[in-house]
């Protein structure tokens, strides 16, 4: 863990900013589908969550939503890059941020989660009636999510 691997950096430095990252991504693909309809609106374990996760993170949110954008489809993209820049401003800073996407790319969880965000994303649209899963039930789901393709390419070896 001590080689270096971009630079100065040491192999440690990069597995830690691309857990922080990834951590990061489930929190807010947890929140893509709140930002889908004509105005966000956080429901309340949402928000308290979010306190407790990330402060910046739900002033960020806050002022997002209480901003007069035209472009609200925009919202969700506008909150991953001032995540990323905020989560990773170390590693931009001594410019080692593109070592830290590209291992994040292709972390295995990384892999998982932009799959099951997508289907879940989708399966609110369909039915938005549901209550909204806290943070954690979320991140199990996603932990265990395989993808049948996957599975039974799997099983058929």
């Amino acid at each position: 863990m001590r080689w270096k691997l971009h630079g100065d950096v040491s192999c440690a430095a990069v597995v830690k900013a691309v857990e922080k990252y990834l951590d990061f991504e489930a929190l807010v693909y947890w929140l893509r589908p709140l930002f889908r309809g004509a105005k966000v609106q956080l429901p309340p374990h949402v928000a308290l969550e979010l306190r407790q996760e990330s402060p910046s993170l739900l002033e960020f949110v806050s002022r997002e939503t209480s901003a007069a954008y035209k472009d609200k489809s925009r919202s969700w993209q506008r909150l991953f890059n001032w995540g990323r820049g905020h989560v990773l401003s170390h590693a931009k800073k001594e410019d080692w941020l593109d070592c830290v996407l590209r291992q994040a790319g292709i972390h295995p969880r990384h892999v998982r989660l932009v799959d099951y965000a997508a289907l879940w994303c989708k399966s609110r649209q369909g039915n938005t009636s549901l209550p909204y899963p806290y943070l954690r039930q979320w991140q199990r789901d996603m932990e265990g999510y395989v993808r049948a393709g996957r599975k039974n390419l799997v099983q058929g070896l």
